[in-house]
Protein backbone atom coordinates (compact mmCIF):
# COMPACT_ATOMS: atom_id res chain seq x y z
CA UNK A 1 0.00 0.00 0.00
CA UNK A 2 1.36 3.44 -0.99
CA UNK A 3 -0.39 6.57 -0.02
CA UNK A 4 0.46 10.33 0.05
CA UNK A 5 -0.12 11.88 3.79
CA UNK A 6 -2.36 14.89 4.64
CA UNK A 7 1.39 16.32 5.56
CA UNK A 8 2.68 15.68 2.12
CA UNK A 9 4.79 12.90 2.90
CA UNK A 10 4.39 9.22 1.46
CA UNK A 11 3.28 6.55 3.43
CA UNK A 12 4.03 2.70 2.30
CA UNK A 13 2.81 -0.34 3.97
CA UNK A 14 4.24 -4.00 3.39
CA UNK A 15 2.61 -7.51 5.14
CA UNK A 16 5.37 -9.04 7.01
CA UNK A 17 3.28 -11.77 8.85
CA UNK A 18 0.08 -12.76 11.26
CA UNK A 19 -1.05 -12.67 14.61
CA UNK A 20 -2.15 -15.78 15.93
CA UNK A 21 -5.56 -14.26 15.38
CA UNK A 22 -4.83 -14.23 11.76
CA UNK A 23 -4.41 -10.58 12.07
CA UNK A 24 -1.96 -8.98 9.77
CA UNK A 25 1.28 -7.86 10.64
CA UNK A 26 2.66 -4.51 9.00
CA UNK A 27 5.23 -2.57 8.55
CA UNK A 28 5.13 0.80 8.01
CA UNK A 29 7.87 3.06 5.48
CA UNK A 30 7.56 6.85 5.22
CA UNK A 31 9.44 9.15 3.07
CA UNK A 32 9.38 12.77 1.83
CA UNK A 33 8.83 11.64 -2.21
CA UNK A 34 7.34 8.80 -4.09
CA UNK A 35 10.30 8.09 -5.81
CA UNK A 36 11.98 6.94 -2.06
CA UNK A 37 9.29 5.67 -0.52
CA UNK A 38 9.05 2.67 -3.74
CA UNK A 39 13.13 2.30 -3.13
CA UNK A 40 12.90 2.04 1.04
CA UNK A 41 9.78 -0.08 0.61
CA UNK A 42 12.27 -2.50 -2.12
CA UNK A 43 14.62 -2.82 0.29
CA UNK A 44 12.13 -3.84 3.21
CA UNK A 45 10.23 -6.23 1.33
CA UNK A 46 13.92 -7.70 0.67
CA UNK A 47 15.30 -7.82 4.08
CA UNK A 48 11.33 -9.24 5.01
CA UNK A 49 11.51 -11.91 2.83
CA UNK A 50 11.55 -15.00 4.59
CA UNK A 51 11.33 -13.84 7.60
CA UNK A 52 8.14 -15.73 8.97
CA UNK A 53 7.11 -13.21 11.71
CA UNK A 54 4.48 -14.20 14.35
CA UNK A 55 3.35 -12.48 17.58
CA UNK A 56 6.47 -14.38 18.82
CA UNK A 57 8.20 -10.88 17.62
CA UNK A 58 7.14 -9.23 21.30
CA UNK A 59 10.00 -11.27 22.40
CA UNK A 60 12.74 -9.37 24.85
CA UNK A 61 15.45 -7.31 22.93
CA UNK A 62 17.98 -9.60 24.60
CA UNK A 63 16.43 -12.57 23.57
CA UNK A 64 16.05 -11.79 19.78
CA UNK A 65 20.11 -10.04 20.09
CA UNK A 66 20.64 -13.59 21.11
CA UNK A 67 18.93 -15.13 18.27
CA UNK A 68 20.06 -12.57 15.93
CA UNK A 69 23.91 -13.69 16.78
CA UNK A 70 23.62 -16.98 16.30
CA UNK A 71 21.96 -16.99 12.83
CA UNK A 72 24.70 -14.51 11.57
CA UNK A 73 27.32 -16.90 13.28
CA UNK A 74 28.00 -18.05 9.96
CA UNK A 75 28.61 -15.77 7.54
CA UNK A 76 30.75 -13.51 10.17
CA UNK A 77 34.73 -13.34 10.37
CA UNK A 78 35.88 -16.08 13.38
CA UNK A 79 36.28 -13.15 15.80
CA UNK A 80 33.20 -10.53 14.94
CA UNK A 81 30.67 -12.25 16.93
CA UNK A 82 32.61 -12.77 19.82
CA UNK A 83 32.81 -8.68 19.17
CA UNK A 84 28.92 -8.11 18.67
CA UNK A 85 28.52 -10.27 21.73
CA UNK A 86 30.54 -8.10 23.62
CA UNK A 87 29.13 -5.16 22.37
CA UNK A 88 25.47 -5.88 22.94
CA UNK A 89 26.13 -7.24 26.22
CA UNK A 90 27.84 -3.91 27.21
CA UNK A 91 26.04 -0.92 25.01
CA UNK A 92 22.87 -2.54 24.27
CA UNK A 93 21.24 -4.96 26.82
CA UNK A 94 23.01 -2.88 29.58
CA UNK A 95 20.87 0.17 28.77
CA UNK A 96 17.81 -1.48 26.40
CA UNK A 97 17.40 -4.91 27.98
Amino acid sequence: MVRKRENGRWEGRIVVGRKENGDLIFRYTYADTQKELTAKLRQDITAYQGVDLTEECRMPLSEWLDRWLEQITSVLQSSTPEHYRSDMEHHVKLYLG
